[in-house]
């Protein structure tokens, strides 16, 4: 049985023509669904439409101020839908795409009959140093850390003093 989510009408639609994994993930435009929805409707509408439709599963919108709505969130509450939101990104198309690409198969799989909000967000992104590695490596080895780089140095042909990074 397809899993069919539709996109608001304020997300990226990168991800319509998009190659699923999982080929009976079906991503359709709100427009495609009911052009009439598009206008002049608030988002509970919409929501209680899907339900009425059937074969809606999950609404994708990257407006995150639903959250704070009361009658959006009883709407979802009285739904079988999934409420998936790209949180923090609304301006920026590609990382709601991203996004929506890395974690909708996985909300796919743990759909129920039971409504749910399912917030994404982008992740911290984080630089460390490559030595700060070769230090936990050398510390699960329980070996000097001077004798693991060593060892490697010789591995890999590298001469001490090529090495910038050493702290």
């Amino acid at each position: 049985m397809p899993v069919h989510f539709v996109l608001d009408q304020n997300f990226p639609l990168y991800v319509t023509g998009f190659k699923w994994t999982r080929p009976d993930l079906q991503i359709s435009r709100l427009s495609n669904i009911d052009a009439e929805l598009t206008h002049d409707h608030d988002d509970w509408e919409v929501l209680r439409a899907f339900d009425k439709h059937g074969d809606v599963d999950g609404f994708v919108t990257n407006d995150e101020k639903l959250l704070n709505l009361p009658m959006e969130m009883l709407a979802v509450h009285t739904t079988s839908l999934a409420l998936v939101i790209t949180e923090s990104v609304g301006d920026q198309p590609i990382r709601a795409t991203g996004l929506l690409m890395v974690h909708l198969e996985t909300i796919a799989s743990q759909l129920s009959k039971r409504p749910r909000v399912w917030i994404l967000r982008p992740a911290q992104v984080t630089a460390t140093r490559p030595w700060d590695y070769l230090n936990r490596i050398a510390k699960s080895r329980q070996v000097p850390l001077d004798s693991l780089v060593d060892e490697e140095r010789r591995r890999l042909g590298i001469p001490r003093s090529a090495l910038p990074g050493e702290v």
